[in-house]
C-alpha cells in the first residue's frame, strides 16, 4: 500500500489543477476586461450558470472515485471497470441533457439572472456555446476522477494545464484578431475540452490500460449504480446546501449595500484560493481512504486521516497567516477605496481561523465520504449550515450591528462546529460498518 499511502504524490498534483483552473478564469477574466467591460458581465452569467450545472453532475464523479477506490482495494478489479463503465455513461447522458436543456431554455435562465437587456444578446451567444461544453464536462469529470483514484493525479493536472493553456491562447488570437468576441471564446472553450477528452481518453487506455467499450456502459446494473449514487447523492446534496448557504448569505450582505456587496465579491474569491491547499489534501486522503478502507486496512485508514488532518491545518495556517501579513499588498493591488478598505481589513483577521475551521471540516467530510458514510456529513451540513451559520450571521449581522463580519463570523461557527461533530464521528469508528464493496 505504499505508493497508495502516498499524500504528498497524490495532493501536490491535486492542488496544481485545481490553482490552475482558478488561475485561468482570473486570466480570462482579466484579458475580457480589458478588451471590453460588458463582455465580461455577458461571460459572468454565462459562468455562474455553467458552475451550476456542474455542480448537478459532478456528484457522480464522486460517487464514482469512492467506489473505485475502494473496489481497487478489495482488488474487485471486475467492479471497478463495471463503474467506470457506467459512471461514464450516466454522466454522459446527464450532461448531454443538461446541454440541450439549457439550449432550449437557456434564455429563460438569463431572464431569472435579471441580465440587463443590453447584454443579453452577448450572454445568449456565450451561455449556448457553455452548453455545448456541459456535456465535455460531463465526461471529462469522471474521467479525470478515474486517473486520479489510479494513482496518477499528475497526468490530470497535466491535461488541465494543456486545456487551459490552449482557452487562453485562443481566447487572445480570438480578442485581438478577429471579431467573434464572446462566440469565440465559447468557441476556444468547446475546441479545449475536446483536447482534454482526447487526451484523457489517450491516458486511460495506453496508461491504465482501460479499454472503453460501448457494450458495457449501457450495460446499467442496479447494484452498481446504486453504490455510486449512495455516496454521489448525499455530496450533491451537501454541496447544494453549501451554495444555497452561501447564496443566501450574499443576500444578507447585498441588503447593506453596494460596498458591502463589493467587499464579498472580493474577498470571497480569495477565500475560495487559501481553501485550495485544504481541498487538495482532502481530496488525496480520500482517494487513499477509499482504498484503505476497500482492502479492511481499518486502524491504517483511521491514522491517516488523523496525519492528513493535521498537514492540513498546518497548511492552512499558513496560508491563512500569509494571506493576513500581505493584506495591504493585497488591497493596493486591487486599489481598493478606503471605504472598502473599512469593510475589507476584519476579514483578514477572521480568515486565519475561518481557513483553519473550514479545512478541519472537510478532511472529515471527505474522510467520512470515503468510507462509506455519506449520510453523515450530509445531515450534520443541513443542521449547522441552515441552523448556525445563517441564524448566527444573520443575528450578528442586522441585531448586533456587525455588519458584514457579523456574516463572516456564522461561517466560522458552522465550519468550526461542523468539523468537530465529523471528527467526532471519525473517532467512533461508526464508519466502519459503511464500507460499500
Amino acid at each position: 500500500m505504499s505508493k497508495q499511502l502516498s499524500l504528498k504524490q497524490l495532493s501536490v498534483p491535486i492542488f496544481c489543477e485545481m490553482f490552475l483552473r482558478y488561475l485561468s478564469l482570473i486570466i480570462n477574466t482579466v484579458m475580457v476586461s480589458q478588451y471590453s467591460n460588458s463582455l465580461v458581465g455577458a461571460m459572468g452569467a454565462g459562468n455562474q450558470i455553467l458552475d451550476l450545472f456542474i455542480t448537478i453532475f459532478s456528484f457522480l464523479s464522486v460517487g464514482c472515485s469512492v467506489v473505485i477506490a475502494q473496489a481497487l482495494g478489495a482488488r474487485n478489479f471486475t467492479l471497478a471497470r463495471k463503474v467506470i463503465h457506467q459512471s461514464l455513461f450516466l454522466n454522459a447522458l446527464l450532461g448531454f441533457f443538461c446541454m440541450l436543456f439549457i439550449l432550449w431554455q437557456g434564455d429563460f435562465l438569463l431572464t431569472l439572472l435579471k441580465i440587463p437587456n443590453e447584454l443579453l444578446k452577448d450572454s445568449q451567444i456565450y451561455l449556448h456555446m457553455l452548453a455545448i461544453c456541459l456535456f465535455f464536462d460531463a465526461i471529462g469529470i469522471v474521467m479525470a476522477a478515474v486517473v486520479r483514484v489510479y494513482n496518477h493525479a499528475f497526468f490530470v493536472m497535466f491535461v488541465t494545464l494543456l486545456m487551459d493553456g490552449f482557452i487562453i491562447f485562443g481566447n487572445y488570437i480570438v480578442l485581438h484578431h478577429t471579431s467573434l468576441e464572446l462566440f469565440g471564446i465559447g468557441l476556444s472553450n468547446v475546441i479545449g475540452r475536446v483536447l482534454a477528452i482526447i487526451t484523457l481518453l489517450l491516458i486511460l487506455i495506453f496508461k491504465l490500460k482501460i479499454h472503453l467499450k460501448l457494450r458495457e456502459m449501457i450495460a446499467l446494473e442496479k447494484e452498481v449504480v446504486k453504490k455510486i449514487l449512495n455516496i454521489g447523492g448525499f455530496s450533491a446534496g451537501e454541496n447544494l446546501l453549501w451554495i444555497v448557504q452561501y447564496t443566501i448569505a450574499f443576500a444578507f450582505v447585498a441588503s447593506l449595500g453596494k460596498e458591502n456587496l463589493s467587499v464579498q465579491t472580493i474577498y470571497f474569491q480569495i477565500s475560495m484560493m487559501i481553501m485550495l491547499i485544504g481541498q487538495a489534501i482532502s481530496v488525496a486522503n480520500e482517494i487513499i481512504i477509499g482504498k484503505l478502507v476497500g482492502a479492511r486496512y481499518f486502524n491504517i485508514a483511521y491514522k491517516h486521516t488523523w496525519v492528513a488532518l493535521y498537514l492540513s491545518l498546518v497548511a492552512s495556517l499558513v496560508v491563512a497567516l500569509l494571506n493576513f501579513i500581505l493584506q495591504d499588498f493585497t488591497m493596493n493591488t486591487l486599489k481598493l477605496e478606503n471605504v472598502l478598505k473599512e469593510l475589507i481589513i476584519p476579514l483578514f483577521t477572521l480568515s486565519i481561523f475561518l481557513e483553519v475551521f473550514r479545512s478541519f471540516n472537510i478532511v472529515m467530510v471527505n474522510a467520512l465520504r470515503a468510507s462509506g458514510d455519506a449520510k453523515f456529513p450530509f445531515f450534520s451540513g443541513l443542521v449547522f449550515m441552515m441552523g448556525v451559520s445563517l441564524p448566527v450571521g444573520y443575528a450578528l449581522c442586522f441585531y448586533a450591528g456587525l455588519g458584514i463580519v457579523g456574516v463572516w463570523l456564522g461561517f466560522c461557527a458552522d465550519e468550526f462546529l461542523r468539523g468537530l461533530v465529523n471528527a467526532y464521528r471519525w473517532k467512533s469508528k461508526k464508519w466502519q460498518g459503511k464500507a460499500l464493496v
